[in-house]
């Protein structure tokens, strides 16, 4: 399918928007400057909206294509952005950064873009805009090569930043700056993963980096790493379409978010490499897609490459590439596996170690098991198993005992160093297995202690406020922030989109609930319903999780009517 006359459209609003939104009192000393939410502006954000006007200014698809309102409005900008620079080139991003290399350098890329598209077009009443552009561009440039970073991802921004712009502004010491960053090795694991595993975030973010640097350098290792994680991002495709985010280390961990962002990823992957089925899974993207803003910013692609829109569209695509497969990750201590329209997910060293979703239905689960110092069960490791995943703790019990006849060197309690000098006297430790398989209609979770005994466990199980749960004694709606203790029998949790998860068997030994959650222990969620099983170890149980609804034993008499017709 082709997109470009429907993102030109929605990219056109978009400009349209900006333009309302400029600040143009001659005495403001923010006259130029786009206003953000809050009557706010910074020169992050104008670059940014710089970049998205001069693409609309010069797509000749577009109605906004050499508007003098457009013209006007960038000259403005340019007369902003010029009083903002930092001495040493850079911008600011208000809400952290302040002369920042890395954001100057995601600016720049953006900017990129439009100058590739003056390039290509060449009209002669946009040949004003190359000298401020070129100047803007190249300042900033001499700002990012001085300057650092703060994240793993900020590295590829700014070396595929400097990469280009040495060409475009004849600065080798532009790309002698980039070979100190790349000097350090590309940050993808085995599996193809990169350091922040941010699915909905930073791993656009660095793919779209590495085709820039492939592009630029012409070297293949770059779209290599890109392929790679982009083949592993189909493993993070939920049966909604939507991504799991919940392994992430940047702040898109447990976000909701689609994939309509790696839309422009698959098709430069596919174009680059000359493999059409890439090409589906972009249209694949994009039909999932669920913001127009994101899906926009592929538009200066396709002005770029005329036989670019549509590539690969037509051709077949692989479900089972995201819909049937099992994928542990070592280097990111995660394991994934799919089948249809389920998905199983477990992860190491987390509390909320395990989810389970079914159609746009999800479940997490959390074990409490304080002992000590180890408030959850947080797995040490996961092994494969035939359809599913062991996972296991240890957890010492332990108390400290007195330096006697070593005398400390301080009475300061703060200042003695009670971790690893100080001795301690064990007591009977709690070994955890959990072992999550996965069956034709969900999956199985044994649970199993070994160690001491009556200490009080309780799992805990997070479904999405506004769903219904159905018992034999009652009905009720979910709401964020509440629980329930499932004493008996099976519940069926209905999500808001209606795919079903049940859960049995019940069971509840006791009522020890938040009075003993010590600090560090994973808090009841307030955007979850919580349903608790609770029970005193040894424990050996095992809870089955369904996806079919669940059937009552008694029917109701206009049903038994119905059978006996």
């Amino acid at each position: 399918m082709l997109h470009l006359q429907e993102l030109t459209r929605i990219y056109d609003q978009m400009a349209e928007k900006m333009l309302d939104r400029q600040l143009l009192e001659p005495e403001d000393p923010r006259f130029g400057a786009f206003m953000l939410f809050g009557y706010h502006t910074d020169s992050r954000g104008v670059g940014g909206n710089m970049a998205q006007l001069a693409v609309a200014y010069l797509n000749p698809h577009g109605r906004l294509y050499l508007d003098e309102k457009v013209k006007t409005a960038l000259q403005n900008a340019f007369c902003y952005m010029f009083r903002h620079l930092r001495p040493d080139g850079c911008i600011d991003l208000s809400a952290c950064n302040f002369a920042s290399p890395p954001d100057t350098g995601f600016m720049v890329n953006a900017l990129l873009q439009a100058w590739r598209l003056l390039e290509k077009y060449n009209p002669p009443q946009a040949q004003w805009l190359r000298e401020p552009l070129l100047r803007l561009m190249t300042k900033c440039s001499e700002g990012i090569a001085r300057g650092g970073f703060h994240t793993p991802n900020h590295r590829w921004v700014i070396a595929s930043c400097l990469k280009q712009m040495a060409k475009v502004a004849d600065r080798p010491e532009f790309s002698e700056r980039a070979d100190q960053y790349l000097f350090e090795g590309l940050d993808v694991d085995e599996d193809g993963e990169f350091a922040e595993r941010s699915v909905a975030g930073y791993n656009k973010v660095n793919d779209n980096a590495m085709i820039l640097l492939y592009l630029a350098t012409g070297e293949q290792r770059f779209l290599d790493a890109a392929r790679a994680n982009l083949e592993l991002m189909l493993k993070f495709l939920e049966p909604d379409n939507s991504l799991f985010t919940n392994n992430s280390t940047r702040q898109d961990r447990g976000t909701k978010a689609y994939p309509g962002g790696y839309y422009i990823l698959y098709l430069l992957l596919g174009y680059l490499t000359g493999e059409p089925r890439y090409g589906a899974l972009a249209e694949y993207c994009y039909q999932c897609a669920k913001s127009p803003m994101e899906m926009s910013m592929a538009l200066p692609w396709l002005l770029l490459y005329d036989d670019l829109d549509g590539y690969g569209a037509d051709a077949p695509l692989d479900r089972s590439a995201f819909e049937n497969y099992d994928k542990y990750l070592r280097g990111s201590r995660i394991a994934r596996m799919r089948r249809g329209d389920k998905s199983l997910t477990v992860i190491e060293d987390k509390a909320n170690f395990l989810y389970f979703q079914h159609g746009a239905t999800p479940m997490y689960m959390v074990i409490y098991s304080n002992i000590c110092d180890k408030r959850n069960f947080m797995p040490q490791s996961i092994e494969p198993i035939e359809n599913g995943y062991r996972m296991k703790a240890h957890a010492d019990s332990w108390y400290y005992l007195p330096f006697y006849p070593e005398k400390p060197d301080t009475t300061d309690w703060w200042k003695m160093d009670n971790p690893n000098t100080r001795r301690r006297f064990q007591e009977t430790p709690l070994d955890t297995t959990v072992e999550a398989v996965m069956t034709d209609d969900g999956v199985d979770v044994h649970i199993r202690t070994e160690g001491i005994d009556t200490l009080p466990l309780r799992v805990e199980l997070g479904f999405p406020e506004g769903c219904m749960l159905r018992h034999d004694s009652f009905l009720m709606e979910g709401k964020g922030g509440q629980s329930l203790i499932l004493a008996d029998g099976t519940l069926e949790v209905t999500g808001p989109s209606g795919d079903v998860i049940t859960v049995s068997p019940g069971f509840a030994e006791h009522g020890n609930m938040r009075r003993a959650e010590m600090g560090g222990a994973f808090a009841q969620s307030d955007k979850h319903f919580t349903v608790y099983l609770t029970a005193y170890t040894p424990v050996d149980k095992v809870l089955h999780f369904s996806t079919r609804p669940f059937l009552k034993k008694d029917l109701l008499p206009w049903e038994k009517q119905k059978e006996e017709m």
